[in-house]
């Protein structure tokens, strides 16, 4: 098998083929990618990093080609070319440095997400944008309402602007719902059967996950999330505070955290862990988190079998 690391962005993308140790540089648009597929032998593997939005075009469109892909985190890559030693940061450096690591690592194919998926990563990435900006308008608008001088357009401004924003949120939200209910209905109705797990998170869970089926485990929706354990400790000398890893989805984090403040009064195996924990002496912010992976474990469950949730399994789990 031949492997083409891929180093691409917005205006072009650079490969580098590990088996003629050959660099070319191609324009990230359907020429280009019909240029560069001309060049392939048939035992080629191409792999890439996950750039913005960038490489979704080409990583699809060689999908339908038949080619395979693979699409990996670029905190991988960063991670393997800190470990080579690599000194140089070029785009052409990087696509030789994926292609080396394409031909020493096990992959795993890469697939389009579906149409409504990626509508609803859109949308939800507008909504975290707009409430960003939402934010920043609200302070402003305490600011200017506690000088005794203030400027009557300023505020009328600000107080249009937030209601074009709210309007616009409520907007994103109909959608969203439409979009789940349409499409993932079962496994939506599902999820928002565990007690504590409300409509805006089972959406996000979805919308992560493209229904559940991402991810083989719960463990590997735990590590994603970046709500897994993340242990700090070498020889008698150090032995760090542990954590979460946090290296996934902090808004996935942030709502999993707030609903654990009805699960551990609503949902059974969550209840019974509260408890037990409680009775153990942990900190309330640990009990939390421990919940929120439950509840991520639970999602998981119900969300791949399509099976509202049985409190009595929860509690046997």
């Amino acid at each position: 098998m031949n492997y083409i690391g891929i180093d691409i962005s917005k205006s072009w993308f650079d490969c580098f083929d590990h088996a003629k140790k050959s660099h070319q540089r191609l324009t990230n648009d359907p020429q280009g990618w019909e240029d560069f597929i001309g060049g392939l032998a048939k035992d080629t593997w191409v792999v890439m990093e996950a750039s913005g939005p960038y490489y979704l075009g080409l990583a699809s469109w060689l999908y339908h080609q038949g080619i395979p892909v693979s699409v990996v985190n670029p905190l991988v890559i960063r991670r393997y070319s800190q470990m080579l030693l690599s000194r140089t940061k070029t785009d052409a450096k990087d696509a030789q440095i994926i292609a080396r690591y394409a031909s020493e690592q096990t992959l795993k194919r890469w697939s389009p997400p579906s149409q409504a998926n990626q509508a609803m990563r859109q949308l939800m990435s507008l909504s975290q944008g707009l409430i960003r900006q939402k934010g920043i308008l609200i302070g402003q608008k305490e600011a200017f309402t506690s000088n005794p001088i203030g400027e009557e357009l300023v505020l009328d401004l600000l107080n249009e602007q937030l209601g074009n924003i709210q309007n616009a949120l409520q907007r994103i939200e109909d959608r969203l719902k439409e979009l789940v209910l349409t499409h993932y209905r079962t496994c939506y109705e599902a999820v928002t059967s565990i007690p504590g797990i409300g409509p805006k998170t089972a959406t996000m869970l979805i919308c992560l996950t493209d229904g559940f089926t991402k991810f083989e485990d719960a463990r590997k929706l735990a590590s994603y999330a970046g709500i897994c354990p993340r242990i700090f400790s070498s020889g008698s000398s150090i032995k760090g505070r542990g954590s979460i890893s946090k290296l996934g989805s902090a808004d996935l984090r942030k709502l999993l955290y707030l609903c654990t403040w009805t699960a551990k009064t609503c949902n059974p195996g969550c209840q019974q862990m509260y408890q037990r924990m409680k009775q153990a002496g942990k900190p309330e912010k640990v009990i939390k988190i421990a919940l929120a992976h439950k509840l991520l474990r639970q999602a998981f469950a119900v969300g791949t079998s399509a099976e509202h949730f049985d409190g009595k399994k929860a509690l046997a789990a």
